[in-house]
């Protein structure tokens, strides 16, 4: 008797964890893997969310925060403040978005928030928890080093279509470009962008990739959603810190590097491609791709 109710106390164990195991299953094939919930800010209720004196009061770094609070620079409303997730499934946001998840400050915890679908395709640029849908990627995939990608599985590289590679991201690996090795259309090079993401484009400004920088200067080529065949190239000279020189005449220090200024009432001052802009009245006014 003892012998048989041990065997069926087993087997209600195994029963019960197949539920689970499936679970498991179904996301791994899917290739999301939901990140580890000790790193994720947890998406707290009402009541204790207006407990916290410091919820979404702005902040500076994470000691401005009450735990469990972030520091979140949110892009839509372009103001840093402490938060938590608002999501944690995509039953918590609304129809026309995804709950994804984010980064705050460096080396800080995560937090879900929601996030628009938008018309980016397999391949294109993309920008999460921005206001447009223009920058948002087609429901079904992952917005990972700023590209549209859909879900795959790292220990398979077939899991991806040629021109792509599985990379891990945030919400688990997903298909990112890759030119290397392959012929661009002619007036293109194959950019390497950041994480090993490359992609074709014609390149506006200096290409530094081709003709590396002065010693001492970044090579910087971005391009955006905006304009996806496109990328704009420059040599950063770092400013803004006691170890730094100043910037050379007709620059002006702005996010730590220095920036050609220019006077937004002379018609085409920063030449093609660039146009003259400042984020906000507290900045100069300086040249920056046309995106």
């Amino acid at each position: 008797m003892m012998h048989w109710r041990h065997l069926l106390a087993a087997l209600l164990g195994i029963l019960l964890l197949l539920p689970l195991a499936w679970t498991l299953h179904t996301a791994m094939l899917g290739g999301v893997r939901p990140t580890p919930q000790a790193k994720v800010v947890p998406m707290l209720s009402p009541g204790e969310r207006q407990s916290l004196k410091t919820y979404e009061r702005p902040c500076e770094s994470r000691k401005d925060c009450e735990p469990p609070l972030a520091c979140f620079f949110n892009p839509r409303s372009m103001w840093r403040y402490c938060t938590d997730s608002r999501c944690m499934t995509d039953q918590h946001c609304s129809e026309d978005m995804v709950c994804r998840t984010v980064e705050t400050l460096k080396g800080a915890r995560l937090l879900r928030q929601c996030t628009l679908v938008g018309v980016r395709r397999e391949g294109e640029p993309c920008a999460d928890m921005m206001t447009s849908r223009e920058a948002a990627c087609e429901r079904g995939l992952l917005c990972q080093s700023e590209h549209c990608g859909r879900p795959c599985r790292v220990e398979e590289p077939g899991s991806c279509p040629e021109g792509f590679f599985c990379r891990e991201g945030l919400d688990g690996p997903s298909c990112l470009p890759t030119c290397e090795g392959r012929a661009c259309p002619e007036g293109q090079d194959c950019v390497r962008l950041e994480e090993g993401v490359s992609v074709c484009a014609q390149v506006h400004g200096h290409n530094c990739q081709r003709t590396p920088c002065p010693e001492g200067q970044k090579c910087s080529i971005r391009n955006t959603f905006s304009h996806p065949n496109e990328a704009w190239g420059t040599c950063l000279i770092r400013c803004g810190d006691e170890h730094t020189p100043p910037c050379p005449e007709g620059f002006v220090c702005e996010m730590k590097y220095c920036r050609k200024s220019c006077d937004p009432a002379v018609p085409n001052a920063c030449g093609p491609h660039y146009k003259c802009h400042r984020y906000s009245e507290e900045y100069a006014w300086a040249c920056e791709p046309d995106m």
